[in-house]
């Protein structure tokens, strides 16, 4: 089948595998693209254990949360307040929706390509990478360091490439 006739592009796209387990491209986007979700739900699982362990709540709706840890024997619960540790967690969640989504629907748009699957690999090898150590370095580091440690890395991803990769143009 051929992408132009028909009139069902979409159609021709899964009868021929492009869009199935059979292949590898797309499994390992939806493999890698599992992973990235399932980092993303336990940055929001994290950030709820960080609101409890500070007892600090986000709305005055959470009062049952606040009445809930007293009970218990919590003081110093509040709502309202920002707390840095919350805030962190809350930011790092925030930053996955914002990058791991796109993540997910460009990389269908790329599987309909047919890229090379030793490139799409490591396409989306760094990526996930990436995502794990942005949290890490955002959870543990501060702020200063992260930008310190992405500067460099950038400094030596262009002098390797204008060093090592030569353009051809056609």
């Amino acid at each position: 089948m051929q992408y132009g006739g028909g009139g069902n592009t979409f159609g021709n796209l899964i009868s021929n595998g492009s869009y199935s387990f059979s292949n590898p491209v797309f499994a390992s986007l939806a493999g890698y693209s599992s992973m990235a979700l399932l980092k993303m739900l336990g940055m929001s699982t994290y950030t709820i254990i960080q609101r409890f362990r500070t007892g600090n709540f986000a709305t005055p709706e959470d009062e049952i949360y606040k009445q809930l840890m007293n009970q218990l024997g919590f003081s110093g619960t509040t709502t309202g307040n920002k707390n840095d540790t919350v805030e962190r967690a809350r930011d790092n969640h925030l930053n996955d929706l914002e990058n791991i989504i796109p993540f997910v629907l460009v990389g269908l748009f790329y599987v309909g390509t047919r890229p090379k699957f030793d490139c799409a690999l490591w396409h989306f090898r760094i990526f996930l990478l990436s995502r794990i150590l942005h949290t890490i370095a955002y959870q543990v580091f501060s702020d200063i360091f992260l930008c310190y440690f992405l500067c460099i890395i950038r400094k030596y991803r262009f002098h390797y490439l204008n060093q090592h990769v030569q353009f051809r143009v056609y």
